[in-house]
């Protein structure tokens, strides 16, 4: 059987794709092993990078970090007027923040038990 018009013009303006291992033979309905297409050795790509890409990946990773690290830090600063003169006065206010905030957490089943009961 002939190959039609449409099949005509794709073997004509478009090569067969790497992916592809048989074409239909236009005598036969039965698919044909087809030609490898030779491939050609692509140039194995250096992984170095420029000294403004390291930088940049430098000041990335530390503007992700950094919030982490401060939070981190603040959970274990010591809050008060005795605590450590290493640490700065925000990370200080922080921890204070903190220890304030989950006093109330803890607290406020309690806190809400009692204006219920005050309001009955």
């Amino acid at each position: 059987m002939a190959p039609s018009k449409l099949e005509r013009f794709r073997d004509a303006h478009f090569p067969p794709e790497d992916g592809e291992n048989f074409r239909q033979s236009p005598e036969r309905s039965v698919p044909s092993r087809g030609t490898e297409p030779a491939r050609a050795a692509k140039p194995r790509r250096e992984g170095r990078r420029g000294v403004l890409a390291r930088a940049y990946f430098g000041l990335k990773l530390i503007a992700a970090l950094a919030p982490l690290a401060f939070l981190l830090l603040s959970a274990v600063a010591e809050c008060g007027p005795r605590s450590s003169s290493l640490l700065p006065g925000v990370l200080q206010a922080s921890a204070c923040a903190r220890r304030d905030l989950t006093r109330h957490v803890w607290s406020i089943e309690s806190t809400l038990k009692t204006v219920a009961d005050r309001l009955r």
